[in-house]
């Protein structure tokens, strides 16, 4: 056994990333089944293969079985092993990019051996942490440059054609399409035109393949790169790069409109059926477009920005063309780079809870706090929620962020407790974090963690905009919870567009009424009415309800005329650290909401008398 361990059975964590990709379906049929690059799952804590695509088990000859059993470096020449295993320990210790392989030489299944290059990057899923290789077969391109580097002179023009042409078609081939691309960016930049990128690939051109067999398949792409070459212009370039997929260089262009009809005739083109003695096929391709210099990458990136575009093209459908966003591309490199640094953040500590108390104005008391999480960012100092949660909406590390919360927050109840504080506190939670399938077994596991804590004390707060597809499952939690001794809240209620579904599926305990229509609530008659029908809702119900967002004491005197007692706001306190917040307790009400309280009580009186 060597440093990758011996692999016992992992149904469960297969099964996580068969979730997880089910969730993203074209990411599971593109990437990995129709990719012509190697490409390998596995889970970094214990080396166990979770996937591998059609390219990997057919380029190295193992069943997808027989990875699964298997170590992830049982192929790996031995010598390599190591320097495999501190790449992904790399990536684990918080490396933010794709770490590169270098040279990685795999034994074939037949005893042969074969050479790959590439990157080891995250893999991370809903529910499912993993790695993924993704590496590319370069023993062809090294050995015939290698019989090129040791040919004799009389051979070495027919061995140059061999290194830069496909031998099937006669096009150029990936080793020539790198020269070629270094031109034309230098002719775009000289005249001041587009080089578009195209990356095609034959939809379904394997299940051809295998229908009509072997010969049938090498025809139809002999005809395919013909019906390419006919479209091309002169300084243009044809280039196959795999069994079924191929490379344009259109140069020249000025125009998106120039382009489109460039692409709409090549497709048409492409449709025309090929009719040979056994079989009679029309063929479909689809299409990732780049532009350079809209697109101001280096030929590698643009050729990889193109390949992307035919990934997303494929979501749609068969036969289509769609172009790489720069802008777009930009936003979600910035999401996954604001992803890696809240890992990093989270595992250094830098995240902290404030508390913002919530009370009762006709008893005036204070009836618990919610907390709030802050990031004590490195550069740009405190961070409110709103300057990073958003970016990581529908991604794991949401979740991990939230087991944190509950953690820091039960943890914090219970020194409070030990100084004779005894406070109930609200947490707020992610919807894809409350369905995670072990949401129960670990918020149970928490609370063992902390028996001094009596039941009633934590309480769940969760937006009701947010996206609760399963109404059912949420109840069920819901129950669960409250048999755990564990409140349930639904947030800024009235700002989505199922609130009186979910009032009357979800047996939530209260309902918080959104800071938007509190803060309007003086000046403006319909978010008060809002405010009285939430309030009246929650009474026919049966359910508590609390405000927040309470900035003046004219606000509170106008929520209690209205029949909501418990609120919260800058008005009566401002989130603040743990450690301050006993003795903000021990002095409140303050002069002011004293005052408050004796006109609420003289009031109470007349009342009574009135009676």
């Amino acid at each position: 056994m060597d440093e990758f361990g011996e692999i016992p059975t992992h149904r469960f964590e297969l099964a996580k990333l068969e979730r997880a990709l089910a969730q993203s379906e074209s990411r599971n049929r593109v990437l990995f089944e129709e990719s012509p690059l190697l490409l390998m799952v596995y889970d970094p804590a214990n080396w166990r293969v979770l996937e591998v695509n059609a390219a990997c088990r057919r380029s190295l000859g193992y069943s997808a079985q027989h990875w699964f059993e298997q170590p992830l470096g049982f192929a790996v020449e031995s010598g390599q092993r190591e320097a495999l295993y501190s790449l992904a320990r790399e990536l684990s210790g918080g490396a933010t990019e794709a770490v590169a392989t270098g040279l990685l030489r795999f034994q074939h299944g037949d005893g042969s051996w074969i050479e790959t290059e590439g990157v080891v990057q995250r893999f991370d899923t809903p529910g499912c942490r993993a790695q993924i290789l993704i590496l590319q077969d370069t023993s062809e391109r090294r050995k015939a440059q290698e019989q090129l580097r040791l040919a004799t002179k009389e051979h070495r023009q027919q061995l140059e054609l061999s290194v830069h042409y496909d031998a099937l078609t006669g096009l150029p081939n990936r080793t020539l399409l790198d020269e070629r691309m270094r031109q034309g960016l230098l002719q775009a930049q000289l005249t001041g035109c587009w080089m578009v990128v195209c990356y095609l690939d034959i939809d379904d051109f394997s299940v051809l393949d295998e229908t009509y067999g072997r010969t049938v398949g090498d025809h139809l792409l002999i005809n395919t790169a013909e019906c390419l070459r006919r479209c091309l212009r002169g300084g243009d370039t044809l280039v196959r790069i795999g069994s079924d997929e191929f490379a344009l260089l259109v140069l020249g262009t000025r125009s998106d409109d120039e382009v489109n009809r460039f692409l709409v005739d090549l497709q048409a083109r492409l449709a025309e059926p090929f009719i040979s003695d056994t079989a009679a096929v029309t063929l479909s391709a689809t299409i990732g477009v780049t532009a350079y210099p809209r697109d101001d990458a280096d030929s590698d990136t643009l050729l990889r920005h193109a390949l992307q575009a035919m990934i997303l093209a494929k979501q749609g459908g068969k036969g289509l063309f769609r172009r790489f966003d720069p802008e777009s591309d930009k936003r979600v490199r910035a999401k996954r780079e604001t992803i890696d640094k809240l890992r990093m953040a989270l595992a250094r500590g830098e995240f902290f809870l404030d508390y913002q108390p919530k009370v009762d104005l006709r008893r005036m008391q204070v009836v618990g706090a919610e907390a709030l999480i802050r990031w004590q960012h490195p550069e740009r100092g405190v961070l409110p929620p709103g300057a990073f949660l958003p970016m990581i909406e529908d991604h794991v590390v949401m979740i991990d962020l939230g087991y944190w919360v509950i953690g820091e927050a039960l943890a914090q109840m219970d020194r409070w407790r030990e100084a004779g504080l005894d406070l109930a506190i609200s947490v707020n939670i992610a919807a894809q974090h409350l369905l995670e399938p072990n949401f129960m077994v670990r918020l149970q596991a928490s609370l063992a963690e902390h028996p001094a804590i009596p039941p009633g004390r934590l309480e769940i707060e969760l937006l009701e905009t947010s996206a609760l597809e399963d109404v059912v499952r949420v109840e069920q939690i819901i129950v669960a919870c409250r048999e755990l001794g564990v409140g349930f809240s639904l947030d800024d209620f009235g700002t989505g567009y199922s609130s009186l579904t979910y009032l009357r599926r979800l047996s939530a305990d209260t309902l918080k009424i959104d800071r938007s229509f509190v803060s309007n609530m003086m000046v403006d008659a319909g978010d008060k009415a809002i405010i009285s029908g939430v309030i009246g809702l929650a009474a026919a119900f049966e359910r508590t309800v609390i405000a927040e967002g309470v900035e003046t004491i004219a606000h509170a005197r106008s929520l209690l005329d209205l029949g909501c007692a418990l609120v919260q706001g800058y008005g009566i306190a401002r989130p603040m650290p743990a450690q301050a917040l006993p003795a903000w307790i021990g002095n409140w009400p303050d002069e002011v909401w004293k005052s408050v309280g004796d006109e609420l009580a003289m009031g109470d009186r007349v009342v009574a008398t009135s009676v």
